[in-house]
């Protein structure tokens, strides 16, 4: 690993969040590309009187570059943020006490995993961006639960920190005969919902973060047509009536 230490007064980093190139004067400053996509502006300014600290990590094969800021201890982050050359990214940010308050997790096909509101034990709310549609949670001791509603039924997406998904399925409904249950099977990451014993839908959730419904046929033996993709929150819904 290669490490810079930088004055911030130095270097302007864009850090892809809640930042913009066009905002900042392009004639006092030089853009520089590095691994991961990650752009950094070096301020052709006289440094000035700025005592924080910025910190540049590049792995010696160039693979992933890590850029941090810290407040003038040189110890307690402002924010981080790790870009690899797959195009994945972590981006950080931290608050007073140097505890992490929002992660965002870029996946290499452009969805994300974002945390906010995070709080000293951590716990926070949790957002997965997929590509047409969003759900929404919590995440608690390193794991992220993602839910959905329809009626009396709630779909659980479970995420933990080693990253294989479950999913699950409730139903308050005390009528037996219309009660709906979830199996879930990790090898095909497929969920069979059932009602009174007899399969009518199934979902699978695809290594591109995608979901594909399919309906069984009227004696829940075979799967009828083919497998669509979900495209809006509400067709994740209309899955689970």
């Amino acid at each position: 690993m290669k490490k810079y230490l930088l004055g911030i007064g130095l270097i302007l980093a864009l850090i892809a969040c809640k930042q913009n190139v066009s905002s900042l004067d392009e004639k006092n400053s030089a853009s520089v590309d590095l691994p991961g996509e990650m752009k950094v502006l070096v301020s052709k300014e006289k440094d000035k009187d700025d005592k924080s600290k910025a910190k540049l990590t590049i792995a010696d094969d160039l693979s992933k570059t890590t850029f941090e800021l810290f407040k003038e201890d040189g110890k307690t982050l402002v924010s981080r943020k790790v870009s690899s050359k797959d195009k994945t990214s972590t981006d950080e940010m931290f608050n007073e006490k140097g505890e992490l308050s929002a992660k965002t997790m870029t996946r290499e096909n452009g969805t994300k995993l974002e945390y906010t509101e995070m709080k000293s034990d951590g716990t926070g709310k949790a957002k997965e961006v997929l590509k047409n549609f969003t759900l929404e949670g919590k995440v608690a001791n390193d794991k992220v639960t993602l839910e959905v509603k329809e009626g009396t039924v709630t779909l659980s997406k479970e995420i933990p920190k080693s990253g294989e998904v479950t999913v699950a399925l409730n139903d308050t409904n005390t009528t037996q005969a219309t009660k709906k249950t979830g199996a879930w099977d990790s090898k095909t990451s497929t969920l069979t919902i059932s009602v009174n014993s007899k399969e009518t839908t199934q979902l699978v959730f695809t290594k591109q973060d995608t979901i594909t419904v399919q309906k069984y046929d009227s004696a829940g033996t075979n799967l009828e047509g083919t497998a669509v993709e979900i495209k809006t929150l509400d067709e994740l819904k209309n899955a689970l009536k």
